[in-house]
């Protein structure tokens, strides 16, 4: 592929989370590498205009976190010092999915709540560190050089204004506002995200389109912020889930102390809601009143934003990209983001990459193993978005298998609510620190067999 050994110039594509990951992995690797990212970083954790759902929910699941650690060993106790949580589960987790209270016992795993804004900041402040990475900030890639048989570069266009970040050294300190620049490279990584232009581009040079899987449940979901106002009368948990199979709402709790998160899950076809009231309205909507009763204690400090890209869709690059070229994060496989697991797939590819590099890969087995990295998030995002009413797409159909499918994970969660074992192979599972099938080993099976599930009119856990 042109880089190893610590040689070779490598392109990174889109500087978010998938590409600041995708960088600090070709770091070990090549010489040089270069971030090109269209918008300015803010100097502090805020929200930017290419990071469209920013202002929403985020989590870092364990996968993703002990992935980040791998390359940036410390980035949890940096975040955690600058008010990210460390919620245990199922300890300090609050959980109904299809109307039954999973059990709350001793931890046996930890997920990361903090906003969006928090984590990119501490990412990019260390991999932007790294000696061997640079960053082309407000700078668009409008294009790819090189042919159908091998990407040689990407074509650069200033976005205008001043520029910021550091330049390398084969890119003019002023670029044409006008006129494209071309930029060489052993390697280009696209981790541009959902909005990726590589399937024009490649059309251009005379490649095919990748075949693409998508599955569109066209649910949408809205957030907004509050502080507590509860003093912890409501619940001892951190961490609240309502899951139903049209709606649903998280309530998160970031930094700074004391603030959370509130996300709904809005069903096909409606409107997002914009006002305050028609975004309160959604908790009277939900499986338990738990989330209203939280609301009316609460404060709202912020407006309420939507989002409506929620379709899952992955590209079959791995058979039709030319040497040179590789796809990362949303560009390659963008999931349903209400599942939550963006972030932390992004981290498993920069993984895949990192070993797909060391081992000396052909470009397209390293595409394979990148496509790999999704697939568990892939099967669970894809697969619960089939069952919605009035999923759309070319893989939505719901196999025989899916259907069977669906009807054991159903057991499966009934089961979470009395059966600790369960309850923790499951959570691994959503995790994406276990594969699915680890869901049929005995003891889960035999549970799912010949075990009563918990009632589905209980209470909520509210205390240990």
């Amino acid at each position: 592929m042109g880089i190893g050994g610590g040689r070779g110039h490598a392109v990174v594509v889109g500087g978010s989370i998938a590409g600041l990951l995708a960088a600090v992995a070709l770091a070990r690797h090549a010489g040089r590498v270069t971030i090109v990212e269209r918008d300015r970083y803010p100097d502090r954790p805020e929200p930017r205009k290419g990071v469209p759902q920013s202002r929403h929910t985020h989590l870092l699941l364990e996968s993703g976190l002990l992935a980040i650690e791998r390359f940036l060993p410390g980035l949890e106790a940096e975040l955690v010092a600058a008010g990210a949580l460390q919620v245990r589960s199922p300890t300090e987790v609050l959980q109904n999915m299809r109307g039954r209270w999973f059990g709350r016992g001793p931890a046996t795993s930890s997920t990361l709540c903090l906003t969006r804004p928090l984590l990119e900041h501490g990412v990019r402040a260390r991999v932007l560190a790294h000696p061997r990475i640079t960053a082309v900030q407000g700078t668009d890639v409008v294009g790819l050089t090189g042919t159908a048989q091998r990407v040689t570069g990407v074509r650069l266009r200033e976005r205008g204004g001043e520029r910021a970040g550091t330049e390398p050294t084969e890119l003019p300190t002023e670029l044409p506002t006008e006129q494209p620049t071309e930029l060489a490279a052993d390697l280009v990584v696209d981790a541009s995200g959902r909005s990726s232009h590589t399937p024009g581009w490649l059309e251009r040079l005379g490649v095919a389109r990748p075949a693409e899987d998508r599955v569109e449940s066209g649910i949408g979901y809205a957030t907004r912020v509050y502080r507590d106002g509860s003093d912890g009368a409501l619940t001892d948990a951190r961490l609240v889930y309502l899951v139903g199979d049209t709606m649903g709402a998280v309530i998160v709790p970031v930094e700074p102390a004391g603030t959370h998160m509130i996300t709904f899950v809005t069903p096909r076809g409606e409107a997002l809601p914009t006002a305050p009231g028609a975004f309160e309205a959604l908790a009277d909507r939900q499986a338990h009143p738990l989330v209203r009763q939280w609301i009316d204690e609460a404060e709202p400090v912020s407006p309420v934003y939507g989002y409506l890209r929620t379709e899952n869709v992955r590209r079959a690059y791995d058979r039709t990209v030319p040497d040179g070229l590789l796809v990362t994060g949303d560009a390659l496989c963008a999931l349903n983001p209400v599942f939550g697991q963006g972030m932390s797939t992004a981290a498993l590819a920069a993984v895949a990459l990192d070993e797909s590099l060391a081992a000396g890969s052909s470009n397209r087995r390293t595409q394979a193993a990148l496509l790999a990295a999704s697939g568990d998030a892939w099967a669970i995002s894809a697969g619960a978005d089939k069952a919605r009413p009035g999923v759309a797409g070319n893989a939505a159909h719901r196999s025989v298998g899916d259907r069977f499918t669906g009807w054991y994970l159903a057991r499966v969660q009934e089961r979470c609510g009395v059966n600790p074992e369960v309850q923790d192979t499951f959570r691994e599972v959503l995790a994406l620190v276990a594969p699915p099938v680890r869901l049929f080993r005995p003891a889960v099976l035999r549970s799912v067999l010949l075990e009563k599930g918990a009632p589905a009119d209980a209470a909520p856990p509210l205390r240990l």
